[in-house]
């Protein structure tokens, strides 16, 4: 059981890849647009629940989920399910008096009791406070249980982590899968004898590990060095030197004494002044970085121009 994403071609540039999805619970990481873009796709073969999809304010919160059980003809307590959803004791409150979060977690009753084999929802985590999150997690691994299969469409990383090991990012070249590093392992384990050419780079608690490829370009602030990927920046162990010489061989240049751009995203080389110049990158958002003037002519010819 699979879920196809259709491409999506906007300026003879592909704006939401071709790709399937397999059965399991999958995080897709995805700016606004390109989500509702997704959403509109997934309407005809999955239930899509979107973050503005609200209730009949004036009913109770037993009223709807026994109307949206009845809807959805599942022969399901309402006593249960007041209980998976943690809203026993706003049983008889009616919507429009229910906290937002309160709120925005009775509406995923619609993608709970929906018969479709794939549910995709928006922003799962939209506007929950911190004590409705693990009820949130529950009512995801309820949906799961009944062997659905799950996309949940987020901007933010930090919303999917939580629930999914199997975390993509969309962006204009493609879907690409996050990996992650097991820090729980013991230093008494034997070193794998062979090489992973990976960047390791810190978010939040967790350590993602990228591709070369997918780098834009890397720079040090502050004795901090950040590595930036499609116009995220995360935070390296490594210092810039160490990124250089690792890196080298993948198409990177220091153009700077804080800077290492990604010679494969170089669009432009623009000068300002006699002694000023700066790169322009061919990524999604206009991105310039510095150029020392001394690098200028060793980077024209790395690129074969004059």
């Amino acid at each position: 059981m699979t879920l196809t994403l259709t491409a999506v071609t906007e300026q003879n540039r592909v704006w939401i890849p071709e790709y399937t999805f397999t059965e399991g619970v999958t995080g897709l990481l995805v700016d606004m647009k390109r989500a509702a873009s997704v959403m509109r796709q997934f309407e005809k073969s999955a239930y899509v629940h979107q973050v503005q999809d609200g209730h009949y304010p004036h009913l109770t919160v037993q009223e709807t989920i026994a109307y949206y059980t009845k809807l959805a003809e599942v022969e399901w307590s309402v006593p249960e399910l007041l209980k998976t959803f943690d809203l026993i004791t706003e049983a008889r409150t009616k919507v429009k008096k229910l906290s937002e979060t309160k709120r925005n977690i009775l509406t995923l009753i619609k993608p709970y009791c929906s018969r479709h084999d794939w549910v995709v929802i928006e922003e799962p985590f939209h506007r929950i406070e911190l004590e409705g999150r693990h009820v949130v997690d529950q009512i995801l691994k309820g949906i799961e249980r009944q062997g659905k299969s799950l996309v949940l469409l987020s901007s933010n990383l930090e919303d999917l982590l939580p629930v999914t090991d199997k975390i993509y990012r969309m962006d204009e070249r493609g879907i690409h899968k996050l990996e992650f590093k097991d820090e729980t392992a013991t230093q008494n384990e034997e070193p794998a004898q062979f090489k992973v050419n990976k960047i390791q780079v810190k978010h939040q608690d967790k350590t993602l590990l990228f591709n070369p490829p997918e780098v834009d370009y890397i720079e040090s602030i502050d004795g901090t060095v950040y590595i930036n990927v499609a116009g995220v920046a995360y935070t390296s162990p490594l210092t810039l030197t160490e990124l250089e010489v690792r890196l080298q061989p993948y198409g990177f240049y220091r153009c700077h004494r804080s800077y290492i751009v990604n010679l494969q995203k170089v669009r432009e080389l623009v000068s300002w002044t006699k002694n000023s110049y700066s790169i322009k990158l061919d990524v999604e958002k206009t991105t310039l970085v510095p150029l020392s003037r001394a690098k200028l002519s060793p980077l024209k010819e790395l690129l074969g121009i004059s």
